[in-house]
This record gives C-alpha cells, sequence and structure tokens, in this order.
C-alpha cells in the first residue's frame, strides 16, 4: 500500500525540508480512525521513518501552539491524545521527527527559519485565523528559539479558496474584531445581503506580513479543497462531503 502525497516544492527546494500532504486517495489520519495506524505506517515506510518520529496536533480551533522534541514522538499516531490539553500548532528544532495536523478546508501553515533550523506546523482554519495562530507561532519561534521573522519561509497550503467559501454576517463580526477595516476589505467580498466569501488565505498572508514575514518568502497555494483536483485525486472538504473523518494530512519535517 502506498500513500499519495504532494508537496511544497518551494520548501522542500532548500534540501533541508520535506513537506507533504495528502488527497481523498488516503483520508484516515485521526487516532480514532479504522485506518490511521495502517496509513501512518505505509507513509513512514516511504519516508523512511518510524511512527515513533511522527507527532500530530489535538485541534480544537484554538491558537494554541506546542514546542514539541522526539519525546512527543507517537503522540496522537500511536497513542490517543488527551481531549482537555488541544494544541493547533507544533514546533520543533530537532531533525526527523514529522509534524502532523490534518485538514477538510481549513488552512495548513508550513513554517521554516532556515537560520536557527526551526520548523512549524499549524491547523489554521477561521477560527483559528481570527485568533491568529501564525502570529502566536512566529512569536512562539523568536521567543523559544531566536528565530527572526524576516527569516522565516512560510508556505500556505491547499485549503477552501474565496470562490468557494461562503459565510454569514457572525463570522464577519468576529473577523472584524481582530482586523481592521483595509483588510477586512481584502478578506471579504459581500456575496448578497446575508452571506459573504471570506478568503483565508489573505487573511493568513495579512497576518505573516504584519509580523514581519517578507511578502517574497510567502508562498501561495491555488488548490482548493473544495473544487480541485490533483492528478485525478479531490481533496479532504468537508464542505464538499459533510464527512465527520475524512481529512487530509499535511506534516513538515526538517531532514
Amino acid at each position: 500500500m502506498n500513500i499519495k502525497y504532494f508537496s511544497i516544492p518551494e520548501l522542500d527546494a532548500t534540501g533541508k525540508i520535506k513537506t507533504l500532504f495528502t488527497t481523498t486517495h488516503d483520508i484516515a489520519w485521526n487516532f480514532e480512525d479504522e485506518k490511521s495506524q495502517e496509513n501512518y505506517l505505509a507513509l513512514g515506510k516511504q519516508l523512511g521513518l518510524p511512527p515513533e518520529n511522527m507527532v500530530k496536533t489535538k485541534q480544537k480551533h484554538t491558537a494554541i501552539v506546542k514546542i514539541v522534541t522526539h519525546q512527543n514522538g507517537g503522540d496522537g499516531v500511536l497513542r490517543p491524545l488527551d481531549e482537555n490539553t488541544p494544541y493547533d500548532g507544533l514546533i520543533t528544532n530537532e531533525k526527523n521527527l514529522l509534524l502532523c495536523t490534518v485538514e477538510a478546508d481549513c488552512v495548513p501553515v508550513y513554517f521554516y527559519d532556515p537560520e536557527k533550523e526551526v520548523i512549524a506546523m499549524v491547523h489554521s482554519g477561521w477560527k483559528g485565523t481570527v485568533q491568529k495562530i501564525s502570529e502566536v507561532t512566529i512569536q512562539k519561534m523568536r521567543e523559544e528559539f531566536g528565530c527572526k521573522p524576516e527569516n522565516m519561509m512560510v508556505a500556505i497550503g491547499p485549503h477552501i479558496c474565496k470562490k468557494c467559501y461562503e459565510v454569514g454576517q457572525d463570522v464577519f463580526e468576529e473577523f472584524s474584531q481582530s482586523f481592521d477595516k483595509s483588510e477586512m476589505g481584502k478578506i471579504f467580498h459581500r456575496k448578497n445581503d446575508e452571506k459573504y466569501l471570506l478568503n483565508l488565505q489573505e487573511a493568513v498572508k495579512l497576518t505573516l506580513l504584519k509580523n514581519g514575514v517578507p511578502e517574497e518568502n510567502i508562498f501561495l497555494t491555488d488548490i482548493c479543497t473544495y473544487h480541485s483536483h490533483i492528478e485525478g485525486h479531490s481533496l479532504c472538504s468537508y464542505r464538499r462531503t459533510k464527512s465527520p473523518t475524512q481529512r487530509m494530512l499535511t506534516a513538515i519535517m526538517m531532514i
């Protein structure tokens, strides 16, 4: 069995980083899912990496980011995570430790500081984006490892695009508490009296820029989880399928 995955070319081109995201070819990545162990074992064989060298988030749409080491290896992969201690982002400065998040329309954000050799993997849904989890990640990388935003390379992975993501007034108002009026004009497009189209990628990008990441170091995607296909495969989209379990694995590792 082979896992079908794709990479973020700008990060992998450094020769120091391995990134990936999966499609609906492989959809079970939460510990509770019946085939998740089988999938992680298969992925590990392809990467030459045991599941003990993988760690996964316990996602609850928070802005909590956790620093992990090899001592955390297997968390969420070989053993369940504590429901009471959620975190939607992972940071490490250790090599050969695969940081994993899962998405089904939300935004995966990959961070790499080549100067300090630190990586992060972040799950940024609309709630995490409102709470500016990318800003929290940058601050934590700076505080704990001395990283400078101007040295960071950040990639935004596949997610639901601005043409497909319809939201209501409640979401608009939440964002208006965190983003100023000029930013809101870039993030939202009014569809009708009741609905807006939300550009999550732009919201994450604005947060990165505001925190000092150079625009040329931010790598965007045109792959939409709702409507795009890659080599004949669709991507996991809760909006499209309403599946509570189908998820896309997104991951980063220093090699």
